[in-house]
């Protein structure tokens, strides 16, 4: 009789732990109804809910799932992270892009830039919110002097650069760098910032900083609105590609007009000789 009501429980419980396998299984095919309605919506549905959110995000979403890639992957939900205006840009590129997909466009066009008006303006998208981004060419930069321009700058050309040629100063002198851009070609309420891209030539007899500070003094103008700031430049000779920040500005919805980048000396003879201008950087600030 023992040996019987053992055998007895024994079955029993088995009897349980099966049902509670059943029933943890179905609880788990309930809960996975209830916690993913997304995925009894459209296909274009999912498409425009991944598109309010960012690239990065969109990346997240194709890792999911078999099904989610194909929704985040596709060109209705890249085209939304692309400018509006893109088709128009890239009839202004120097080369075609050749592309496979919206996405790869996207990649493409963050991860090189491209040159487009002539090779004197190139275009990129920042990777973490496609918002635009352009660096203006020293051939489209108005640069000028204390003294006759042509005798103290030269056009050379750098396997660094991305532009064809770049601008060297020759001589101790005060430069004054101003660069233009409408504002409607870049992206609505972003803030921006714009930076003088440059280097000093390796092979410059006089990379001695002067003993008094350089003083720069930069500013943004937008329509009649204008901010500058004056500061120290940095002692250290940059044989690199460094950046000096001319300022921010911030683009409203509707906003038009010019907006005008300036940066000028005032003291100390930038870098006196052996300075090296690529351009001026114009990207969103994070």
């Amino acid at each position: 009789m023992q040996i019987s009501d053992s055998n007895s429980k024994q079955r029993k419980m088995k009897r349980v732990s099966k049902q509670g396998k059943m029933g943890g299984a179905s609880k788990k095919r309930r809960m996975k109804g209830v916690f993913s309605p997304i995925n009894s919506l459209p296909p274009e549905c999912i498409s425009h809910i991944i598109s309010l959110t960012s690239p990065r995000d969109a990346c997240m979403f194709s890792l999911t799932s078999t099904g989610f890639r194909s929704v985040a992957d596709s060109d209705d939900t890249w085209l939304h992270f692309l400018p509006s205006d893109i088709d128009s840009i890239l009839s202004r590129a120097v080369d075609p892009v050749v592309f496979s997909s919206k996405k790869d466009l996207f990649v493409k066009l963050c991860e090189q830039p491209v040159l487009i008006d002539e090779g004197k303006l190139s275009f990129e998208l920042d990777i973490s919110s496609g918002k635009k981004s352009y660096m203006i060419s020293a051939r489209a930069l108005d640069i000028a002097c204390d003294t006759e321009p042509r005798n103290y700058l030269r056009w050379i050309s750098l396997p660094d650069s991305r532009f064809v040629d770049v601008v060297e100063k020759t001589a101790m002198c005060f430069l004054n760098v101003v660069g233009k851009i409408d504002s409607e070609v870049l992206s609505r309420e972003t803030r921006y910032a714009a930076y003088l891209v440059y280097k000093v030539k390796e092979t410059s007899n006089d990379l001695v900083p002067p003993q008094y500070p350089i003083i720069l003094c930069t500013s943004v103008t937008i329509n009649r609105h204008r901010t500058t700031k004056e500061f120290a430049c940095n002692d250290e000779i940059p044989q690199e590609w460094w950046e000096a920040e001319i300022g921010e500005f911030y683009i409203e919805n509707g906003e038009e007009g010019e907006i005008k980048l300036m940066l000028a000396e005032i003291c100390g003879a930038f870098y006196r000789t052996g300075l090296i201008i690529q351009g001026i950087d114009i990207r969103p600030k994070h």
